[in-house]
């Protein structure tokens, strides 16, 4: 049976690990993921869950007759979108004869692998939004796919963010793109300004293509000598190594409401004692929500 002093060496050995695991932690880059270059617009929150609600607002003002009565018009609600703040988290045991040998080097390697996990879900969950983006069993708050040809609007008629005809990444579906957004429908069912395309998002096969398309002084892949339009646009490009398809991309505007991921927790390393076993477990986790409010704020080819 351990003496009364059993525990103060192992809590000073166990303090010192806690500082060394603490600093392997914190080498771990955060900054650099594929999510965060994709589109998402990052937030913080201390609830549950997070509510966006759509409002169609009034529609034109028309011109009334002297003495006339000013028609009436009224702000419509849409549909609303729910973020439960999701808790993601993995553990690892470092035994009391680790703790009294010193036995660093596991439970460091152990430290980063956790890490790169709660990053790697990270990725995989902002990944999903974009690889499911066409289908029809993963919808947003308006009850359809991301990217549909079907958007409800609430005062009457759909929308589409998508080509009629799927066009695979080339400088004539951009340009094309870069229209169709412009001309995207607010919520009250007219065309207004602030949809934009700001960013391609593709998979990494077609990043060369992409910035070829974009950063060429001359138009790409023609014989032609005429600028390229779209190099003065400032569009960005941002590849994505997690996505599953090869061919599908897509162009994101810069929407406050479009793509969300939202933080409840970001990661963070903590310690338990457990005593039956004399056993120390170090535990990573994270909350997050992520998905989409405006589906304006993306318009994608599926090829």
């Amino acid at each position: 049976m351990p003496g009364p002093n059993a525990f103060v060496g192992l809590t000073v050995v166990s303090k010192a690990l806690k500082l060394t695991l603490d600093k392997a932690w914190g080498d771990q880059p955060m900054n650099n993921l594929d999510w965060m270059q994709s589109g998402f617009k990052t937030s913080n929150t201390t609830d549950a869950y997070v509510d966006d609600q759509e409002y169609a607002h009034t529609g034109l003002a028309p011109a009334v007759a002297e003495a006339q009565l000013i028609p009436l018009d009224a702000v419509t609600q849409g549909y609303s979108k729910r973020y439960y703040m999701i808790k993601y988290g993995l553990r690892m045991v470092v035994s009391e004869e680790a703790l009294d040998d010193c036995k660093y080097e596991d439970a460091i390697a152990g430290t980063k692998s956790i890490n790169r996990s709660l990053r790697l879900s990270q990725e995989y969950e902002a990944a999903n939004i974009f690889i499911n983006s066409f289908s029809s069993s993963f919808v947003g708050g308006d009850a359809v796919a991301l990217c549909s040809a079907s958007h409800p609007l609430p005062r009457g008629g759909t929308a589409s963010n998508t080509f009629a005809t799927a066009m695979s990444l080339s400088e004539t579906a951009v340009e094309q793109m870069w229209i169709n957004m412009s001309q995207l429908p607010g919520s009250n069912g007219y065309v207004q300004a602030g949809y934009e395309l700001k960013q391609l998002t593709v998979p990494k096969s077609l990043e060369p293509r992409a910035n070829r398309i974009l950063r060429s002084e001359k138009q790409n892949d023609t014989a032609n000598n005429a600028m390229n339009f779209m190099k003065g646009m400032g569009v960005k490009i941002a590849a994505n190594r997690y996505f599953t398809s090869t061919t599908n991309w897509w162009g994101v505007s810069d929407l406050d409401n479009g793509l969300r991921f939202i933080w409840r927790k970001k990661p963070l390393l903590r310690e338990h004692n457990t005593e039956d076993n004399y056993t120390k477990s170090f535990v990573g986790i994270q909350r997050f929500g992520v998905g989409w409010s405006d589906w304006r704020d993306v318009y994608g080819s599926n090829i």
